[in-house]
Formats: structure tokens, sequence, C-alpha cells
């Protein structure tokens, strides 16, 4: 599959959302739509449309050259598991050995990647709550590739349909608060929506057209429908975890079918290269906004009256804000560059055959919109969709 450059950018939104979440002041109005943003679900449809797009070149790779389905499911998860787990345990060390906040913390769950369940469990926000999400992908991971590898590929539409019909009950039949949406099965109709548009890039193509009007009416009616429940409080008869669904489908739509070189309305903020930087490098973002105030705290409040700075209360203090976030950009990009790269380098030997020995295969490929690159390079959590979440 062709690079999509702009989908950085579409992560760096989301994560800077997130980061707003986290840290803005929660009486204001940008707290409040970053919330409607619903990054976790931008994440998880991106997260379904590569993972399952890789997933089927990978599948089409092995049928054509008789590699067996469980080396690809083994060279699928070692390769997940090089770009995410190194991260996420240099996290749970950090906070194990350091301790910074008083918060307890359960490091079983975490340790098997089980804390959503656990934080839905308990119903209240136990330090590092935020890798609930990461939690949510680790099981799609595990679950994921014996679907896509397996089902026999005439029904695999109608499976896949099947789980975002799941997603969609169990989202009505959960209990409506704020810890519902981290049960990966409320999260099944973002990763499974993602993993739809996937399966029609690899093998349906040509009906990318034919559905772009209908999706696009639908992500326009979405977009409407979250503002009007951020700023009138009103028509909540969908759940904001759908319509940011909806939303991301048609944007990653609209850039499948764009010619490399065309030209579109938002150009300025999605072909912004720093942007795309952030979202490179988002992974790292996402890793350590979370933990990172608590040890600037102790030392960016007495720099800031050092310099002379009015005193403001910790929830109101937007230059502590910027000052984290620029920290937060720095330790990511040396993260990402020194740490998360080099471990990459691993993927080398975990690849599926070269499809170029196999020239009915690479026309095939060609047809599909895939590229024959070894499918490592990917990731979707803060992950970008070209460099290896």
């Amino acid at each position: 599959m062709k690079y999509i450059r702009q989908l950085d950018s579409i992560r760096a939104i989301a994560i800077i959302t997130v980061i707003m979440v986290h840290w803005w002041p929660k009486n204001t109005f940008l707290y409040t739509l970053a919330g409607y943003c619903n990054a976790p679900s931008v994440f998880f449809t991106l997260s379904g449309f590569l993972i399952t797009s890789i997933l089927l070149k990978d599948r089409l790779k092995s049928e054509k050259t008789g590699v067996n389905k469980l080396l690809v499911y083994v060279n699928f998860f070692a390769k997940r598991a090089l770009r995410l787990f190194p991260g996420y345990f240099l996290i749970l060390g950090i906070w194990y050995f350091t301790r910074p906040g008083s918060e307890p913390i359960n490091f079983k769950y975490y340790l098997t990647f089980t804390s959503n369940i656990y934080t839905y469990r308990i119903q209240q926000w136990p330090a590092l709550a935020h890798l609930w999400s990461m939690a949510v992908e680790e099981q799609f991971y595990f679950i994921w590739p014996w679907v896509i590898l397996f089902t026999n590929r005439k029904y695999l539409g109608y499976v896949i349909t099947l789980f975002i019909g799941m997603g969609l009950i169990s989202e009505k039949l959960t209990s409506d608060n704020a810890f519902s949406a981290m049960l990966t099965t409320n999260c099944l109709n973002a990763l499974a929506g993602g993993a739809l548009l996937g399966w029609l890039t690899i093998t349906h193509s040509p009906l990318l057209s034919k559905i772009y009007t209908p999706v696009s009416i639908a992500a326009v009616a979405s977009l409407a429908i979250l503002l009007c429940q951020a700023i009138f409080h009103r028509l909540y008869f969908i759940q904001d975890t759908t319509l940011a669904t909806i939303i991301t489908i048609w944007i990653i739509l609209f850039f499948v079918r764009k010619p490399e070189s065309g030209s579109y309305l938002f150009a300025f903020v999605l072909d912004n290269k720093q942007l795309m930087h952030i979202g490179k490098i988002s992974y790292g973002i996402y890793l350590f906004h979370f933990i990172l105030p608590y040890y600037t705290y102790h030392f960016l409040q007495p720099f800031n009256a050092f310099l002379g700075l009015p005193p403001v209360s910790y929830d109101q203090d937007y230059v502590l804000i910027f000052e984290n976030f620029v920290l937060l950009i720095g330790i990511s990009a040396l993260s990402y560059r020194y740490f998360e790269q080099p471990i990459l380098t691993l993927k080398k030997y975990f690849k599926m055959p070269d499809a170029k020995n196999h020239p009915d295969l690479t026309n095939i490929l060609k047809e599909t919109g895939v590229t024959t690159a070894d499918s490592g390079n990917y990731h979707e959590h803060g992950v970008s969709n070209g460099d290896g979440i």
C-alpha cells in the first residue's frame, strides 16, 4: 500500500487532543471539544485499517508462495512486539522504580495487557490509566490475525461486518459511564470499521469510488452531530466513538483515492511537515505525556517563579503546559531516534518472501494497490503508517 503521509498529520492532531484532555483546564471549551474528538477511536480506526491491509497482503503472499500462515502470524506479532513492547515496558519500569505519584498500581494487569479490564472493574482511574488503549490494541493484535488469515476469503467481509455489529451492540448493552468505552468489545466498531475499509482497499478497490459519496455524506452528518453534542449538548442518540470512526474512515478513504500530487482543501494543515513529524513520534508522546508532569512539576514551577512569572493555579498554568509540551516533543523525538528506531532494525529477521520472485503475485499486488515492500514498516498507536500504534 502506498505511504499515506497525511495519516501522520491526522495522528498528530489526535495525540494533541489526548494531551489537551489530560493537561488542559477542564472548564474550557477546548477541553470539551478535544474530548469529543475521541482520539482513541481515531487511533483504533487507523489501526484496524493498516493492520488488516498488512495481514491481507501477507496472506496473499503466503498463499502464493506456500509459506505457512502460522509463520505469518508469528512474524506479524514479532514485528508488533518490536514496535510496541520496548517503549511500553520502559514506561512501566520508570514508574515502578521511581514511583512519582501516590496512586496505587496493580502491575500484573499492565504486564498482561488487561489494564482496561482492571480499570473498568474498579471504576476509577489508576496511575498509568492512559495505557488502557494499549491493552485494547494488544488484545486486538492477538485475535485479529486469526480472523484475517484463516477465515474463508468468500466470507471475510461478512465476518468483519459482524465484528462492527458486535461493537455497536456492546456499546448499547454496557453501562453508560466514563469507563465502558475502554472495554475491547466497545472498541470493535472502530477497529473493525477501519478493518472493513482495509479489506475493501485490498480486495475490492474498484468499490472505493462507489462508496466515497455515501461515506462523505455520513462523515459530514457525523461531524455536525459531534458539534451539536459539544456545543449544544444535544443529539446523543449516536455514540461519539461511532461518529469519530465514520469521520476517520472518510479521511482515510479520501487519501487512499487521492492522487499523490492532487491538491485538496486542508493541504496547508495536513501536509505540514512539523505536524507530520509529531505524528511520526506520537507513540512516544502517547507513552510519556501522562507521566511527564509528575516529574516536571517539582522544578518547572520554581523555575518559573525564579523568572518572575506571576503565580497561577496549577490547573490553569498555560506556561507550564507549554513548557511540558516542548519537553515532551524533545523526549519523544530522542526516544524515536535513539531507542525505538534501533530496535526496529530487528524486523529484518521477520520478513515475508519477496514477491519479486513470483511475477504473477507482483501483478496481483499491483492491481490491489499493495506494494511489494515488507509489511513491517507500519505502526498504529502513535504509530506512523510508514516508519514502523
